[in-house]
């Protein structure tokens, strides 16, 4: 490991002798990473070694950018847009598994228990992201140890969001369930922007896949938030007018459930 840290630091010297004729590039992938939650403080020399292992790059919406099976042998950051993991159920239909934001690391699980890709990864947006190789991220994990902390806690974030989604399969009824994906989703606009509207760029079948239901379920419970002034229904794309309608709208519906159970 100590051998891989000292190649590490050897390939920085060497960029370091060419950053003249390089400035454009090492200045953008350092920016790129000041930008990415990183989760400690690092030196300029620190993020400069890191930078030297990144590989930027604009992914345009719509594009794979790995498939499930695929060997794991990069993981990835994203500065800029949006991607959409996702997996297939047993009879072959799409479940949307999570959406990524900026900031966030994605396709880190495959290299960490050294197995190929379990899920997929495409861009819903045209998105900026960043590129380490397996070895590499292995070292940056070894060299800096509240990275790995790092890395960990959001796999078990990530894992919790997974539970408790399948959880929400079984004891909520589509509408809580398109609810509560909507105010998931505005979690991750939020980092982007402070104030509405938020625009989400899914399709209502993608929101199906993310909550277990069928399109035209779906779609009544969208028609019926839409119809509150919470969201306008946009092609390939939901646009979030009034956030605080759909917390009120949650609470009158389960008033409404209320009241009929008593009656």
């Amino acid at each position: 490991m100590h051998r891989r840290r000292d190649e590490l630091e050897a390939r920085h010297t060497e960029i370091g002798d060419s950053m003249q004729s390089k400035t454009e590039r090492g200045c953008g992938e350092l920016w790129f990473l000041r930008q990415f939650n990183l989760p400690m403080r690092m030196s300029d020399e620190e993020m400069k070694i890191i930078a030297s292992v990144s590989r930027m790059t604009w992914r345009r919406r719509g594009e794979l950018i790995f498939l499930s099976g695929d060997p794991s042998d990069s993981i990835y950051f994203l500065k800029d847009g949006r991607i959409k993991l996702t997996g297939l159920s047993e009879d072959g239909h799409e479940l949307l598994l999570d959406v990524i934001g900026p900031g966030e690391l994605f396709g880190e699980i495959g290299p960490i228990h050294d197995m190929p890709r379990t899920t997929s990864a495409e861009t819903i947006e045209d998105s900026l992201l960043g590129e380490i190789c397996e070895n590499d991220f292995e070292t940056l994990l070894a060299t800096y140890p509240k990275m790995s902390l790092h890395v960990l806690k959001r796999v078990g974030l990530r894992l919790k969001k997974v539970e408790a989604r399948l959880l929400s399969f079984i004891a909520k009824d589509v509408f809580t369930r398109v609810e509560e994906a909507l105010i998931d989703l505005l979690d991750i606009e939020s980092t982007t922007k402070s104030n509405p509207p938020f625009s989400i760029g899914l399709t209502q079948q993608d929101l199906a896949n993310m909550i277990g239901a069928s399109r035209q379920e779906t779609s009544r419970a969208l028609r019926q938030l839409e119809n509150s002034g919470a969201l306008q229904l946009k092609y390939r794309r939901i646009i979030i007018t009034a956030p605080h309608k759909l917390h009120w709208e949650q609470i009158s519906v389960k008033s409404e459930r209320g009241r009929a159970k008593c009656a």
